[in-house]
């Protein structure tokens, strides 16, 4: 009897345990979670291309002359000559600072000025040769200027008499933003001392025409 017992107890053990659910593969390993590929957020974006160097170290555009303009010309006020080398670093802040017109197509720049610092304008007139003639006209508290220059190999040159017919510093010079042709009127002087001279723009005396690498004279 007792045997039969044992018999029938283990039995009934066993059928529970083998009723018991299973627990299957994917119940016993964790949800996969999708990874993210996080290399192309933190990858540093490309670095824009540095302009390349003009061709044959020759000045293309107006910026690139006005940067290469000797302090003869047009003198930077807030340049430290010490530290920094062909004031390079004040040409950058006088750009960013005072900049009125730079347009590149027509070859013409014009800054302004503030105090002590001259105000400056600029336009090129292109060769058939390819190389420029170019126009500086700088205006201060002490008076006015205007200047037409050569580079070349490197070096400055001042051509106003030998190009521009009848030159004289008696004159005002409107370089042009547009087009080729420059009006020149009389210079007035308003007021004049020792180390000063105080101007104006007077009467129209006529205009010089750009054509073929020359100015001709027309009324």
């Amino acid at each position: 009897m007792k045997t039969l017992i044992l018999i029938l107890f283990a039995a009934f053990f066993y059928a529970c345990e083998s009723g018991t659910p299973g627990t299957t593969q994917a119940d016993s390993q964790p949800a996969r979670t999708q990874s993210v590929d996080t290399a192309d957020a933190s990858r540093k974006a490309p670095e824009a291309p540095t302009p390349s160097p003009q061709t044959g170290g020759q000045p293309r555009t107006v910026r690139d002359f006005f940067n290469l303009l000797p302090e003869k010309y047009f003198t930077l006020e807030g340049c430290d000559r010490e530290t920094d080398k062909d004031c390079r670093k004040a040409r950058t802040e006088y750009l960013k600072n005072f900049t009125l017109v730079e347009d590149i197509p027509n070859g013409y720049f014009k800054g302004a000025c503030d105090g002590a610092q001259a105000c400056i304008e600029m336009a090129i007139f292109k060769r058939p040769d390819g190389t420029y003639l170019v126009g500086v006209a700088r205006e201060f508290e002490m008076g006015s200027n205007f200047y037409f220059l050569d580079y070349a190999g490197g070096k400055w040159g001042d051509v106003s008499v030998t190009v521009v017919p009848e030159y004289s510093k008696k004159n005002w010079y409107e370089l042009p933003r547009r087009g080729t042709t420059m009006k020149v009127y009389a210079k007035n002087i308003i007021e004049q001392g020792d180390d000063f001279e105080a101007s104006e723009k007077g009467k129209l005396l006529y205009s010089l025409a750009w054509k073929d690498g020359r100015f001709t004279k027309v009324k």
